[in-house]
């Protein structure tokens, strides 16, 4: 029995050790990966923030092969829909859902790439307090309580897009809007 509870002090002092020095390991590489991540060059013929803002809403598999200048690759699928990928570089990505009449094309990234210090989320509660009054919230009236930065565009589909606005620490907020960006229907995120 003491054999037992030796060997399961062990492990557990072996994996909290571990898990230690594994965090500052990710706390280190996080902190350079903004660099890094800057740097590494897209395999296709747009960056992961251009791709996404070129798509239409619209396009076919056929689009996206040429935008992106390679083919892509079946992510996963279900009844009337098939969702490709195109691996950009190790960190980006790009995944587009083909449904029968529409498409929807979201993105994939370090947040490190898009920190700014000048995003606030200091009025979060006023934005709050708008939305669920059920007031016309647009684009610019959330970039204007966010410290007046523009949002990066993440996801796009015919109907709406999805911007994602990320501060010094690692804090993001990820607001749905419609097409044309006056009403906005949703914010989530962690602060």
């Amino acid at each position: 029995m003491k054999k037992i509870f030796f060997c399961l002090a062990l492990i557990v002092c072996a994996a909290t050790l571990t898990g230690c020095g594994k965090a500052s390991t990710a706390t280190e590489s996080s902190s350079s990966s903004s660099t890094s991540t800057a740097e590494v060059k897209s395999k296709g013929n747009c960056t992961v923030f251009e791709c996404v803002e070129k798509t239409t809403g619209k396009d076919t598999l056929e689009d996206m092969n040429k935008l992106i200048g390679f083919e892509g690759t079946v992510l996963r699928e279900g009844n009337g829909w098939k969702t490709y990928k195109w691996e950009l570089n190790d960190n980006d990505s790009v995944e587009t859902t083909f449904y029968s009449t529409s498409t929807s094309t979201k993105i994939n990234f370090k947040d490190d790439v898009i920190k700014n210090s000048k995003v606030d989320f200091s009025k979060y509660s006023e934005l709050k307090k708008l939305l669920n009054s059920g007031e016309k919230v647009s684009y610019d009236k959330v970039k204007e309580l966010f410290g007046g930065q523009d949002g990066t565009l993440v996801e796009k589909d015919n109907s709406s897009v999805k911007y994602k606005w990320v501060n010094a620490e690692g804090g993001y907020l990820t607001a749905s809007f419609n097409s044309d960006k006056t009403r906005c229907s949703m914010v989530m995120g962690r602060m």
